[in-house]
C-alpha cells in the first residue's frame, strides 16, 4: 500500500489580509501601460513604489493569461526581486505579495523566480524580519514603538516570503537544495514556541513549509533533529491538554496537527538514529528515549479526530452565500464603472473555509499515512511469524524423519 499523496499547494489569495492599495490598477488598455507601470517600482516616491508593486499584483492574478506573459516578457520578475531590498517596509509588502501569488498560480513563473535567486533576497531579507519579531514578542523598545499596521506589515511580509518558499519546496524540485542550504529549520521552528503572540496563520504557514520541507528530505529531517529542542517542543504541542491564551481551539489544533505531520516526517530517522547511537549497549536503546516516538500515531489520531468533524452542508450553503454576494458586489461596481471592490467580509470567509477545508485534507492525509504505515508493519510482523512457525515446522519434520530413520537402522 502506498502512502497519502502530499497536497498540492493552493494559494490563499489574501494571505494575513493582505491590503489593498487605492488607486492600484487591476487591468490594462496596451501592451505599452506595462512598461511605464513597472517603471515607477523605480520611482523615488515611495507612494509610485507601493501602487506599482500592487498594480503588479493585481495584473499578474488577472483572468487573462495573456496579461500575465504581458507582465513576465517586460521583466517583471527580476523587478520584484531587486525591490525585495527597498527600504519601504510597505513596498517590500506588496513586493513579496505579488511574487506569493505569481509562483503559486504559475508553474513556469515559479521556475524563473527560482533561476533569478529570490533565495539570495529571501535570506537578505529574513534576519531583519526575526529581529523585528523578536522585539515585538519581547516588547523592546523597538518592538513597542511599532504601530498595529507596523506590526501587520512585518506579519505579512513574513507569511509572504515563507509561502513563497513552500511554494517553490513543493513544484519546483531542483530549488530543493538552494533552500536547504538557507538553514531555515531555526527560524521556522522558532514560531511554534511563541504561539498566542503571533498571529496564529503565520504560525500555520510556518508550519506547513516545515512539513512538506521535511517529507522525504533527509537533510532537512537530520538538521531538525539536531537542532536543541525542536522535537520537544512538538511533542510538547502535540501532547498538550490546555488552551493557550488567545489562540482559537480550532487554531491551536491546526498547529498541533502541523506538528505531528512534522514528527511523523522524521520518525524513522529519529529511530535510525537511536539505534545507532546505542548500537552495542548492552540494554538497547532506552525506553524512555522511544517511547514517545511509539506513542506518537496514538496521539496525532486523537489530535486528527477531535478536528475532522465537518459539516459539508452547512459549508456549502455558507460558500453558495459568500459567493453570491461577491459577485453581486462585483457587478454593482462594474455597472457604476467603479474599480472592483477589495477586501469584501464575504471573501475572507471563503478564504477562512478554504483554509480550513485545506487542512481538514491534510489531517485526512496523515490520518492514512499512520494506518498504511501501521498497516505495513503489522504485515511485516505477520511474515516473520509465518516463517518463524514455518522455520520451526520444517524443523520438527526433519526431527521427526531422524528418529524414524533411527528406529529404521535400530531395526
Amino acid at each position: 500500500m502506498g502512502r497519502a499523496p502530499k497536497r498540492s499547494f493552493k494559494d490563499r489569495a489574501t494571505p494575513l489580509g493582505h491590503p489593498a492599495v487605492a488607486g492600484a490598477v487591476t487591468t490594462v488598455k496596451s501592451k505599452e501601460e506595462v512598461p511605464a507601470l513597472l517603471k515607477k517600482l523605480k520611482s523615488d516616491d515611495a507612494n509610485d513604489r507601493v501602487w506599482a508593486a500592487a498594480s503588479s499584483s493585481n495584473l499578474l492574478m488577472s483572468e487573462d493569461p495573456a496579461v500575465r506573459r504581458l507582465l513576465l516578457a517586460n521583466n517583471v520578475v527580476s523587478e520584484l526581486i531587486e525591490r525585495m531590498t527597498d527600504s519601504v517596509p510597505d513596498v517590500i509588502l506588496q513586493v513579496t505579495g505579488a511574487l506569493h501569488k505569481l509562483v503559486a498560480i504559475d508553474q513556469g513563473a515559479a521556475e524563473e523566480v527560482s533561476r533569478k535567486n529570490i533565495f539570495g533576497a529571501i535570506q537578505a531579507l529574513i534576519p531583519r524580519l526575526a529581529m523585528s519579531i523578536d522585539g515585538i514578542i519581547k516588547n523592546s523598545d523597538d518592538g513597542a514603538k511599532l504601530t498595529v499596521d507596523e506590526r501587520n506589515i512585518v506579519f505579512q511580509t513574513t507569511d509572504n516570503l515563507i509561502s513563497i518558499l513552500w511554494v517553490l519546496c513543493e513544484t519546483v524540485p531542483w530549488s530543493l537544495k538552494q533552500i536547504n542550504n538557507m538553514a531555515l529549520i531555526p527560524f521556522l521552528i522558532s514560531f511554534f514556541k511563541v504561539i498566542g503572540k503571533l498571529p496564529a496563520s503565520l504560525v500555520q504557514t510556518a508550519g506547513q513549509f516545515l512539513y512538506t520541507l521535511t517529507d522525504a528530505n533527509t537533510h532537512a529531517q537530520h538538521t531538525l533533529l539536531g537542532h536543541s529542542g525542536a522535537t520537544q517542543t512538538l511533542f510538547a504541542l502535540v501532547n498538550t491538554q490546555h488552551g493557550i491564551d488567545e489562540v482559537s481551539a480550532d487554531d491551536l489544533t491546526i498547529v498541533r496537527i502541523l506538528a505531528g505531520g512534522i514528527l511523523a516526517n522524521i520518525k524513522p530517522a529519529a529511530l535510525s538514529q537511536l539505534e545507532k547511537t546505542y548500537k552495542g549497549h548492552a540494554d538497547g536503546t532506552p525506553e524512555a528515549e522511544v517511547k514517545p516516538w511509539d506513542d506518537l500515531s496514538r496521539a496525532l489520531l486523537q489530535v486528527i479526530s477531535s478536528f475532522i468533524q465537518f459539516d459539508v452542508d452547512a459549508a456549502a450553503e455558507t460558500a453558495a452565500a459568500a459567493v453570491k454576494s461577491v459577485i453581486a458586489a462585483h457587478a454593482e461596481s462594474e455597472a457604476n464603472g467603479a474599480e472592483p471592490p477589495g477586501g469584501l467580509k464575504q471573501e475572507a470567509a471563503l478564504d477562512q473555509l478554504n483554509s480550513r477545508i485545506s487542512y481538514v485534507q491534510l489531517a485526512l492525509e496523515l490520518a492514512a499515512n499512520i494506518f498504511t504505515d501501521e498497516g505495513a508493519e503489522d504485515a511485516e510482523l505477520a511474515d516473520d511469524a509465518s516463517n518463524s512457525n514455518s522455520n520451526d515446522d520444517d524443523e520438527d519434520m526433519a526431527g521427526d524423519d531422524g528418529e524414524d530413520a533411527g528406529s529404521d537402522i535400530e531395526d
